[in-house]
């Protein structure tokens, strides 16, 4: 027999007679049952992040064994970045139960900070639990990785800006506002936080204060704010006129990315007489359609056949009946190319300051389609006064041109009326001015 069989032989007579004798023998050695593995890794702000970002790091761990890990040891999670490691965490010591999730955020790094600064590029984000080892006896130590793709790209900014009145015609004869509205086309493929920052800046600065002023910061694509920038200098009034910056803005130390607006908004309270009005507000932006507001107006100004006020003129009012016609003669002034035909009676208010005082009447005339006398005829008066007998307006001037009759006034009771008799079709007018003097 050789010497290896005698000493197994041996052994087993050994064994034979101790556990014959009542001696209790120690089982093998077994395996730990406890197994970390790492179940997903990503920034904690899940999306593609932006560059000059500092990124927080998350990892959701498991216990995949059958046993809690020890208590008091820290799983300890390092978080790489192309296989570097930029930062860690080893405050997470409580058991982890078997089949049990936890979440893990980086609390320190390298260089003392829980944070990566993002550089532009693809990048490998990675994971590992129990980093250095600290838990000994895993089931499984090859298990304890994992990766995921990192995107990193710069902000954008945004393109076209707009700007608008937010107000309705109606509200702005109200209130005046100054609200404009500033929106911007949605940018597609925007790093996750990225949001808007809007600064209004003066247009035309011939003040010797002022500056831009910030507004607010939104993660839509409008924002409605108050004019407060671009007051003007060296006007009759009030005068605002502003253009906007928008800036894109991301998390804490994202590159910025700013446009500017080529588009303007003027907001103006003034008087001035030679545009034929006592105090008008208006409100308007460039490629928008603009509001205007007669605010205590001097005079009765009555564009006939307008639908709404227009800069220096009321909209069309204080009449009786008739419908609305345009005709655009060359020569023609805007107002001078719509007119109420078919009217009869018109009432022109003028504000009490001058009630009793001296005014002038201006009221004039266009023919938009006959082309020969007496295919339109009609009587005019003037709060009773007959100022034009048998009107023929191609008579006097032709078509398409304005014909005036000018007649003093006096508003005793805070109106003229101007009335037409019809004689041959029917009385037409463009314009009704009733002014101080």
């Amino acid at each position: 027999m050789s010497r290896s069989s005698v000493r197994r032989l041996a052994a087993a007579v050994s064994a034979a007679a101790l556990a014959g004798a009542g001696v209790a023998l120690a089982a093998p050695a077994q395996a730990a049952a406890y197994d970390l593995v790492v179940t997903d890794v990503r920034p904690a702000q899940p999306g593609v992040q932006a560059t000059g970002s500092y990124v927080a790091f998350e990892a959701t761990i498991k216990n995949a064994g059958t046993a809690a890990t020890p208590a008091g040891i820290a799983h300890g999670v390092a978080f790489t970045v192309n296989g570097r490691a930029v930062t860690w965490d080893d405050t997470s010591r409580d058991p982890l139960a078997p089949g049990a999730s936890r979440v893990i955020r980086a609390t320190g790094g390298p260089a003392g900070s829980s944070y990566w600064q993002a550089g532009t590029g693809q990048f490998t984000l990675g994971a590992t639990v129990d980093d250095v080892n600290r838990i000994k006896g895993e089931a499984n130590e090859s298990n304890n990785t994992r990766t995921a793709p990192l995107t990193v790209t710069p902000l954008k900014p945004v393109s076209t800006i707009i700007a608008a009145p937010a107000s309705t015609q109606k509200d702005f004869e109200a209130n005046h506002s100054k609200a404009v509205t500033v929106s911007w086309a949605p940018v597609p493929g925007q790093p996750v936080g990225a949001a808007y920052s809007v600064s209004e800046l003066p247009a035309y600065d011939t003040c010797s204060s002022g500056g831009p002023v910030w507004k607010s910061i939104t993660a839509s694509n409008s924002m409605t704010f108050e004019m407060t920038a671009g007051a003007q200098c060296g006007n009759s009034g009030e005068v605002y006129i502003t253009r906007y910056q928008v800036t894109t803005v991301g998390t804490h130390g994202a590159q910025e990315a700013t446009n500017w607006s080529t588009v303007e908004c003027e907001w103006s309270n003034h008087f001035d007489r030679y545009r034929h009005y006592q105090q008008s507000t208006g409100l308007g932006c460039t490629g928008q359609s603009g509001l205007f507001d007669f605010e205590d107006p001097t005079w009765a100004l009555i564009d006939a056949g307008a639908a709404a006020p227009t800069r220096g003129w009321e909209g069309d009012s204080g009449y009786d009946k008739g419908s609305v016609h345009y005709a655009d003669f060359p020569g023609l002034s805007e107002e001078q190319k719509t007119s109420r035909w078919g009217w009869s009676r018109y009432e022109a208010r003028v504000t009490d300051q001058y009630i009793g005082y001296p005014n002038t009447a201006r009221l004039t005339f266009v023919e938009p389609t006959f082309t020969r006398a007496g295919q339109r005829v009609f009587d005019v008066k003037v709060n009773g006064k007959v100022v034009a007998t048998n009107l023929d307006i191609f008579a006097k001037v032709g078509r398409g041109k304005p014909y005036i009759v000018q007649v003093p006034v006096d508003a005793t009771n805070g109106a003229v009326t101007i009335e037409a008799t019809k004689k041959v079709d029917n009385p037409i007018i463009a314009t009704i001015e009733v002014v101080h003097g």
